[in-house]
């Protein structure tokens, strides 16, 4: 409504015809950091990485973590993220 208002007051005042059209806004402001992981393919099974960054030290903290073939993947990936989420 301001904008339309706007437009009117600079048309009538420069007698031109144009838009003043608002500024993007960005409304992904939360800053928050999260778990990263990378799964790699290794002989016998996989290997995830898992990356975190600690505030309090001002470091970034990675995790080393050996899924071995006869373990089920997605089941490992759950206690792995579990495991994580407690101990922060």
């Amino acid at each position: 409504m301001f904008i339309n208002w706007l437009n009117k007051f600079i048309n009538k005042k420069n007698n031109t015809i144009g838009a003043i059209s608002p500024e993007p806004v960005r409304l992904n402001t939360i800053d928050a950091r999260g778990m990263n992981f990378t799964v790699y393919k290794a002989n016998g099974g996989f290997v995830l990485e898992h990356r975190q960054y600690d505030s309090k030290t001002d470091r970034s903290n990675n995790y080393l973590h050996i899924i071995t073939e006869d373990m089920e993947l997605g089941e490992e990936i759950a206690k792995i993220i579990t495991y994580t989420t407690l101990r922060s």
